[in-house]
């Protein structure tokens, strides 16, 4: 169920809010929010819930047999025991046909059978990057010692399937959630929180609708037919999709927040306008926040951090990058994605360690950033790597022939992609965040709210899932 469209704007949601503030008993309020989450997974999937329900329940138990357990040893066994179901779970249904058309792929080149490993018509299961790393992080925190051992199964199952962050995010840590669905209040209309939920869901649905819809019509056959693309073209492309990415995630993000408010349930921001940044360590604490803190406190500090000597640091920047890269999805374009970015925070770290301030001009280092960001994108959003070569040939003018003809681009599409692009390059370097601007409750403020939701109406009949949806 998308968060664009009439069965949850108009059905799943508005039912969900009453029966949420109707119950007046909070224990029931939490089991009706829970059984409402487990519904819109299962709208997908009736099958994959259970998956979902089964890490919930096994993590929730590990990490109590963990606060409870007084040997070390066994502390860390039953971490084991967590982290290989959670990522054999995920490695099967997001990694197993990949690397086995990969490794059959190889032994055919050397004479050995190709189909020597059996690939499987999997589906992937829906969110499971997400909620898979959530769960996980609660476990290994109370591994650390960072958190005791929650009370109640309840309170953990409402934390990892809620569902306005149950599928692409944020990726929030239970030690945010779980003491507000333990507390009262949460269970209480609160009209300020509502009003700027409904803020946030509304932005972020102008967002995906009128900029990032109206931009995919355009980049989406653009990449699948980049052969045939000019120059032009594939420069479009690449700013295209930069913008396309940035409102279609930040929007779902915005949704999401927006959602959790409507129910009193604070979330983090998770973009803080990211292409404004200077430098791609910059960049990394504006873009998908709640990821890449998920990356340094569980990943990047578990490899050692910076703690052992400039070299390993370096190195640990580009794993924690690569597997970062890699996470997003089966293919070796995250998988250079990541390494690429990896490789450019280990550039900026060496520079400051050796206090090198090579570029002094605010503006040529906003320029550089936003250039580099737009080559990582090419390979993220390309099909292969192959692919990916050749629309950087075509931007950086390297296939010989230069060619400026936009006709590949379809006429009706035409109005609504460069209206939508420029407004949306405009907003992102130039506007405040959406969480910079006061939207306080007001007659004018409704109308401008209401008169937004129906002209992302209008589109409504033309939804396309949210892009991390394939996360």
């Amino acid at each position: 169920m998308l968060f664009n469209s009439y069965e949850f704007i108009f059905l799943f949601l508005p039912i969900t809010l009453l029966g949420y503030y109707l119950i007046t008993k909070k224990k029931l309020q939490l089991w009706f929010l829970f059984f409402s989450s487990v519904f819109f997974y299962a709208y997908w999937s009736t099958t994959y819930v259970f998956l979902l329900l089964f890490t919930v329940v096994l993590d929730f138990y590990i990490a109590n047999r963990i606060y409870y357990s007084k040997t070390q040893r066994a502390r860390k066994a039953l971490l084991l025991t967590s982290m290989i179901a959670n990522l054999s779970i995920l490695g099967f249904f997001k990694y197993y046909n990949f690397f086995a058309d990969s490794l059959n792929g190889l032994f055919s080149t050397v004479g050995v059978h190709p189909s020597l490993l059996p690939t499987f018509n999997l589906i992937l299961p829906i969110g499971i990057s997400f909620y898979t790393f959530q769960s996980m992080s609660y476990v290994i925190d109370v591994y650390r010692r960072t958190s005791d051992a929650h009370a109640h199964l309840l309170e953990f199952a409402g934390y990892v399937t809620l569902f306005p962050h149950q599928i692409s995010g944020p990726l929030v840590r239970h030690n945010t959630i779980v003491p507000q669905l333990e507390a009262s209040s949460t269970y209480l209309f609160h009209s300020e929180n509502f009003w700027k939920g409904c803020y946030f869901f509304v932005f972020g649905l102008a967002k995906k609708m009128l900029i990032a819809d109206r931009i995919a019509a355009v980049v989406d056959p653009l990449v699948a037919n980049m052969g045939q693309a000019s120059n032009a073209e594939a420069i479009l492309a690449m700013f295209g999709y930069t913008t396309q990415l940035y409102f279609d995630f930040s929007g779902y993000s915005d949704m999401a927040v927006g959602l959790g408010l409507m129910m009193n349930i604070q979330f983090p921001q998770n973009f803080n306008s990211p292409y404004k940044s200077r430098s791609i360590t910059e960049f990394w604490q504006r873009w998908h926040i709640s990821l890449s803190s998920w990356l340094r406190d569980y990943l990047y500090i578990s490899l050692g951090g910076n703690r052992a000597g400039y070299l390993k640091t370096y190195r640990n920047l580009l794993l924690t990058m690569a597997i970062g890269g890699f996470w997003h999805g089966a293919n070796w374009t995250y998988l250079v994605w990541g390494v690429f970015h990896g490789g450019i925070l280990a550039v900026e770290r060496f520079c400051k360690d050796q206090k090198w301030n090579i570029i002094r001009s605010s503006a040529v280092s906003w320029i550089l950033t936003f250039l580099l960001v737009n080559i990582g994108w090419v390979f993220f959003r390309a099909h292969s790597v192959a692919q990916a070569g050749e629309w950087l040939k075509k931007v950086f003018l390297l296939n010989g022939a230069l060619t400026w003809d936009l006709s590949f681009i379809a006429l009706k599409h035409k109005d609504r992609f460069f209206g939508a692009l420029v407004v949306g390059i405009a907003i992102a370097l130039f506007a405040r965040n959406t969480w910079q601007i006061s939207f306080k409750p007001s007659a004018k403020n409704a109308l401008l709210l209401a008169f937004m939701f129906v002209i992302c109406l209008m589109y409504m009949g033309e939804e396309s899932p949210f892009l991390y949806f394939q996360f």
